[in-house]
């Protein structure tokens, strides 16, 4: 009597034990899933720093070749190339009072002595003496000078440099001396002519 009482019993822990199988089956599937996916994902991953690695070795060339053009324009040997063009930050003279404006009137003085009235004979004799007292005359002094300095103070010249400074030479400094000139025709020179006369 025991054994087919046993069959039906037998059969429903079989059942049962083939149940925990396949739900513990399912969740290794699951997880084999999710572990083929973070593997696609890191295989991704590596693919891509490959592609990083192939950008970075492209970079060390780019930038030996920059290093070597660099070298062109500015050779490490040669003293001047230390001496290039770097800009200043812009004088707002409608804004500027006391040491401020002091120090920037100072460096277009010295700009002037140095470079304007040296290098450009009778077009820098038409600067009014009262040139500092003018916003207008600095501003365009300012706007000279930075000029001057970016198309000379290069160690190499190419076309476009050359063309910038045959600009600079034959129509802005004229024109810009123009219209200083015509600033200062004011207060300050008529003062200075009744000045001379009352000398006489």
């Amino acid at each position: 009597m025991t054994g087919p009482q046993q069959r039906p019993d037998q059969e429903a822990r079989n059942a049962a034990d083939i149940a925990v199988l396949s739900d513990q089956l399912d969740s290794v599937r699951a997880r084999i899933r999710e572990l083929t996916l973070t593997v696609e994902g890191i295989a991704g991953t590596v693919e891509g720093q490959r592609d990083v690695l192939r950008s970075v070795e492209n970079l060390k060339e780019t930038v030996d070749q920059l290093v070597r053009r660099w070298n062109a324009l500015f050779p490490p040997e040669d003293p001047d190339a230390q001496r290039f063009y770097s800009p200043i930050t812009t004088p707002r003279f409608w804004q500027l009072s006391g040491t401020g404006r002091e120090q920037a009137i100072a460096r277009l003085r010295a700009w002037v002595e140095q470079v304007y009235l040296s290098q450009f004979g009778h077009i820098a004799r038409k600067l009014p003496e009262c040139w500092a007292q003018h916003d207008f005359c600095l501003t365009v002094l300012d706007v000279a000078s930075e000029l001057h300095s970016c198309l000379y103070l290069q160690p190499t010249r190419n076309q476009g440099l050359l063309s910038g400074q045959a600009e600079l030479l034959t129509r802005l400094i004229p024109a810009l001396a123009d219209l200083m000139a015509a600033e200062g025709k004011c207060e300050h020179q008529r003062a200075r002519q009744l000045n001379g006369v009352a000398r006489r």
